[in-house]
């Protein structure tokens, strides 16, 4: 079986894109993956992506894979790891192409890898491997799925399984949570891009994809009544001190 590998992770503010070829890793510099461009940049770098969903024919598991991604973007110490075969490359490009398109909201970017051999990488948080691996230096390879926050899909075996491990859920995450259900995926990523490009064009791209918060927070206020969620004092506090300076325009 041939050594294949592919990321895409940020480096002082700019997006690389590497992969291996002849036998080492490659790096070049890719645009934005941030907005509404990021696709058209996986696109060109992602060839199988551009296929059919993956795993079409489980549309249930297909569905609970884009909502722990969608919870794993709005936690910065949250990552989504998968176990594949190493003759799995199209399925793991079809599944990142697949969550860029279907699970993430347009501000986040998840550093990614994917292959049999994992790059140095800093900040990988959507991580597919033949094996279990950690993306904290000198820790091992083998790790249970509780001794990390996120998300663990294992696509070896002939039923693809998934795990969750979310031991506290922020205030972003909680709101997300409570309307997937009665909304769906789509409409409620909708709802979420039109409130992170409201939070955007006063406090910027990045910091707007920091502020998940911030972007739950006008999210419900356009579309629901208010108080129907749940919000600590610790969160209200950093809430209030964020609504402050969108008011104020960055």
């Amino acid at each position: 079986m041939s050594t294949w590998g592919f990321c895409c992770y940020e480096d002082e503010n700019h997006a690389h894109f590497a992969q291996i070829e002849g036998g080492r890793w490659v790096r070049a510099p890719i645009g934005d993956m941030r907005g509404e461009n990021r696709l058209q940049a996986l696109e060109a770098r992602l060839p199988a992506g551009q296929s059919a969903a993956p795993l079409g024919r489980d549309a249930v598991f297909l569905e609970a894979l884009r909502d722990a991604a969608l919870l794993v973007s709005l936690d910065p110490a949250a990552c989504l790891r998968g176990q594949i075969r190493a003759d799995q490359r199209d399925l793991a490009e079809a599944v990142v192409y697949d969550l860029y398109a279907s699970a993430l909201p347009q501000l986040h970017f998840l550093p990614f890898a994917a292959g049999t051999e994992i790059p140095p990488a800093p900040g990988l948080r959507l991580l597919l491997s033949p094996q279990r691996v950690s993306d904290s230096p000198g820790t091992p390879n083998d790790l249970p799925e509780s001794d990390f926050v996120g998300a663990f899909v294992d696509f070896t075996a002939a039923q693809p399984t998934l795990q969750l491990n979310f031991p506290r859920l922020n205030f972003a995450q909680r709101t997300v949570r409570g309307l997937l259900a009665p909304l769906g995926l789509g409409l409620l990523l909708s709802m979420w891009n039109a409130a992170a490009h409201a939070a955007g064009e006063r406090l910027g791209a990045r910091r707007a994809a920091e502020y998940t918060d911030l972007t739950a927070w006008l999210m419900l206020r356009r579309s629901f009544p208010g108080n129907e969620y749940a919000v600590t004092g610790e969160e209200h506090e950093q809430l209030r001190l964020r609504a402050e300076e969108y008011a104020a325009g960055g």
